[in-house]
């Protein structure tokens, strides 16, 4: 809980940094820099261990930031994040840095789950549904899982539709047994 918090704050000082029309470049920097970071957990410990010299510790964190669309941004909040010994922290301020991004614009991240592919026009209209459903702009992440046999499972970080055939079955099952 102290590490959101503290997370939190990094991630609000970040975006009085940045006007509107660059959260774009913003989110894609995160997405990038989330990449990274989760492909190779033991070198973002290692950007945060007092065993290697401070600034051999920021010229390896600067490397990530090259090609990146807001470099002199990342290059600052880094160099505080090794100062501080807080860069493990990183992770979670890009996390809650993108969410709060898609708050300002009044956006949700929804993680959709089918079970196999559907044409356009049927996830148009999942889409739509969950749209009414939050009064949101959406932004989909869609994942395949033939477990849940058909229809769809729609989860944000505080909300759960399951629409799904396994469910519906489920619940089936527990009414004819009552």
């Amino acid at each position: 809980m102290r590490n959101n918090l503290i997370a939190q704050r990094y991630a609000k000082a970040v975006l009085l940094n940045i006007k509107s029309e660059e959260f774009d470049d913003l989110r894609a920097d995160i997405k990038q820099m989330m990449e990274i970071f989760h492909q190779d957990t033991d070198y973002l410990k290692s950007l945060d261990s007092m065993l290697y010299p401070f600034q051999k510790r920021l010229n390896a964190a600067l490397e990530i930031t090259k090609g990146l669309s807001k470099q002199e941004l990342w290059k600052n909040l880094f160099e505080i994040l090794i100062k501080k010994n807080r860069f493990s922290l990183i992770d979670d301020i890009l996390r809650v840095l993108d969410a709060d991004i898609l708050h300002l614009e009044n956006k949700v991240h929804v993680k959709l789950t089918i079970a196999h592919k559907h044409s356009a026009e049927v996830m148009q209209q999942i889409e739509n549904k969950i749209r009414d459903i939050l009064n949101k702009d959406i932004e989909i992440e869609i994942r395949k899982n033939p477990e849940i046999l058909g229809g769809f499972l729609a989860e944000t970080e505080s909300f759960l539709i399951d629409g799904s055939v396994k469910h519906n079955l489920v619940k089936l099952i527990n009414i004819k047994k009552n």
